[in-house]
């Protein structure tokens, strides 16, 4: 689909369209493990703050830590996101064995 071709009105203030998906286990023992859904979008309307995002989405707990990150590049904003969930991740091993 050749997405300069769609016209969007003043009442859509953000579009995107998924561009890769992949999944992807944080394991961090004895503690830690999380499964995420990673989709990485490009942006084709609003300002997510690059051209490309990032969204995890914990498989097991949908409402648990969400990593998001944008950049340049789909690779960029996929290694941004999963940079910010293993922070996420290794934090809590800290906080775990305080």
């Amino acid at each position: 689909m050749d997405w300069s071709r769609v016209t969007f009105t003043e009442h859509v203030t953000e579009a995107a369209v998924l561009v890769a998906e992949c999944h992807v286990v944080f394991d961090f023992p004895p503690v830690e493990h999380a499964a995420y859904e990673i989709k990485v979008f490009e942006s084709l309307k609003g300002d997510a703050g690059g051209r490309f995002f990032a969204v995890g989405t914990n498989r097991d707990d949908r409402a648990a830590f969400r990593p998001v990150a944008s950049a340049a590049t789909a690779e960029e904003a996929l290694e941004a996101c999963l940079a910010n969930a293993g922070i996420y991740h290794r934090r809590r091993v800290k906080q775990a064995s305080v």
